[in-house]
C-alpha cells in the first residue's frame, strides 16, 4: 500500500511537470524580428523589381496593420524545379482576425485577397499586412494560398514569431503548411523569404 501510494504520488508529480513543460513551451514564443542583412536587402530588391504581372497588392493603402512583404518562390516538389507561370490566390484575415468573405460559405472570398502569377524562376512578390489571430486561439496567424490545378491546391503560410511549439510541430510534419521567419527593413516593414513546394502542378504534368 505504501508503494502504491508512492507510485501514485510520483505519477501525479510527473503529470504536473509535463503540464508545466507544455505550458512553458506554449508561452515561450520568441517574438524577435531580426533586421534584414545586406544580402537579404539585395534579394528583396530583386523581388521588388519583378514585372507587375508577378506582383500583387492585397491590402489597400489605408488598411490597419503592420506592412508585410512576402518574397515567395514556387517549386515543383517532385522535381525541385521552378514552377513558372503558375497562378496563385492568396487570402487572409484583417489585423483584427476577420475574413469578412463576400460569400459567407467561402473563406477564399475574404476581403483581403489577391491573385498573381509566378515568373520564369517561380518568383512572386506580395504586399499586404500581417494577418491577425483567427478565432479564440492566439498565435495562429497565417495566409492561405490556392495554387490552381495542383494536387492538392491548398498551402498555408505560418509565421515563426506567431506560432506555438505545438503549432510548429504540426507544420513541420505537413507538406501543405510552411513556416516563415519574419525579418524587418530599416523602415519597419516586415519581410519574409519563403519557398513553397507545390505537389503535382498541372503545368508540370500535361
Amino acid at each position: 500500500m505504501v508503494l502504491d501510494g508512492y507510485l501514485v504520488g510520483t505519477m501525479k508529480q510527473m503529470s504536473a511537470l509535463l503540464c508545466l513543460c507544455v505550458f512553458f513551451c506554449q508561452c515561450s514564443i520568441d517574438r524577435t524580428v531580426a533586421p534584414l542583412s545586406l544580402e537579404e536587402e539585395e534579394i528583396l530588391a530583386t523581388f521588388q523589381a519583378l514585372d507587375a504581372a508577378h506582383q500583387v497588392q492585397i491590402s489597400p493603402p489605408d488598411e490597419p496593420g503592420q506592412t508585410l512583404w512576402l518574397c515567395l518562390t514556387l517549386l515543383v516538389q517532385e522535381s525541385q524545379t521552378p514552377l513558372a507561370q503558375q497562378s496563385i490566390l492568396l487570402y487572409h484575415t484583417s489585423a483584427a482576425g476577420e475574413y469578412q468573405p463576400e460569400d459567407p460559405n467561402d473563406e477564399s472570398t475574404a476581403r483581403l485577397h489577391g491573385m498573381t502569377v509566378s515568373d520564369e524562376q517561380g518568383r512572386l512578390f506580395v504586399k499586404t499586412i500581417l494577418p491577425g489571430d483567427y478565432g479564440s486561439s492566439a498565435d495562429n496567424r497565417h495566409i492561405h494560398t490556392t495554387v490552381a490545378n495542383a494536387q492538392p491546391e491548398g498551402y498555408d503560410i505560418h509565421f515563426s514569431q506567431y506560432s506555438t511549439f505545438m503549432g510548429k510541430n504540426f507544420i513541420s510534419g505537413s507538406d501543405q503548411h510552411f513556416l516563415a521567419d519574419l525579418k524587418q527593413t530599416p523602415g519597419k516593414e516586415l519581410v519574409t523569404f519563403l519557398t513553397l513546394e507545390v505537389k503535382k502542378p498541372q503545368t508540370s504534368y500535361p
